[in-house]
């Protein structure tokens, strides 16, 4: 599929936003996905393609919840 959670590079906020242009460079070009952590918690920002593929398979199928 692409890249797996435990695969993912991680960083602060401060440190994804200090970069950012270039991490965001690579999310949208090179399909890179990167955890982002901060005293709230933790998000994960990767293309959108791969976002909606996982999605799908929660979500598109004919199985009772």
């Amino acid at each position: 599929m692409g890249t797996e959670i435990t695969e993912m590079q991680k960083f602060t906020a401060e440190e994804f936003e200090a970069d950012f242009d270039n991490l965001m460079r690579k999310v949208e070009e090179e399909g890179e996905s990167y955890i982002i952590t901060n005293e709230n918690g933790n998000v994960i920002m990767m293309p959108y393609k791969e976002y909606d593929s996982l999605t799908r398979i929660y979500t598109d199928h004919d199985e009772a919840c």
